[in-house]
């Protein structure tokens, strides 16, 4: 199911954890002249999820205009085990749960439809690196959000393979850009106006109890 209608929508003001800070504000993280754009990828330790991790490290010095946070189906204890607390030059929202995916509904598929030539080379050379997995199991599709003051959602694409997603950093400042110039040429919606509650994770949809440390 496609998420373009959620184009002008808001995403309720939440908390979220960091691998080396805990309890952030979300409001806050979108606050400021540039907009914010989010990816949301597997688990951090999935092989889609470091390939294009490492491809935004590697050419962040060219991100001018935006902003960008990366969403991984991991805990930030986890993350913060892998990386031994190394900071990350943009933020990593970490949504073990995966309540934020179910929010946005990102999708899942199985087989052949979540493959790209690209996915294949990304598992050939994690299998050759000792990394196992189940081909047949569903496998989370990338979402890309561009998102402004209070948490207005901007731009949204599902990917429809595990790989369609923002190559790296010279790709989201020009999605930016394209939003941007979109949103200049036409009329100016409606200012988004703040929520007075800000909520955990679990909280954004209601989940009380939550324990999933991937």
């Amino acid at each position: 199911m496609s998420s373009e209608h959620l184009v002008g929508t808001s995403i309720p003001r939440f908390t979220f954890d960091t691998p080396t800070k805990p309890g952030n504000d979300f409001y806050a993280l979108c606050e400021g002249e540039q907009p914010l754009v989010m990816i949301f990828l597997p688990a951090f330790d999935h092989p889609v999820t470091r390939e294009y991790l490492t491809h935004y490290l590697k050419t962040y010095a060219r991100l001018r205009g935006v902003r960008l946070a990366c969403v991984v189906r991991s805990s930030a204890r986890t993350v913060a085990q892998a990386t031994q607390g190394a900071e990350f030059p943009f933020p990593i929202i970490c949504d073990a749960p995966g309540v934020l995916y179910s929010y946005l509904g990102v999708e899942q598929a199985r087989g052949l439809r979540s493959w790209s030539f690209a996915a294949q080379r990304i598992y050939k050379t994690a299998k050759e690196q000792g990394y196992r997995y189940d081909s047949s199991a569903p496998q989370i599709l990338p979402l890309t959000l561009v998102v402004g003051h209070l948490g207005k959602i901007l731009f949204i694409h599902s990917g429809r393979s595990q790989t369609d997603l923002p190559e790296d950093c010279t790709a989201i400042r020009e999605i930016a850009r394209e939003v941007a110039s979109t949103l200049a040429a036409g009329p100016e919606g409606p200012r988004t106006r703040c929520s007075d509650e800000t909520l955990t994770l679990p909280d954004l949809v209601g989940w009380d109890d939550v324990d999933n440390d991937r």
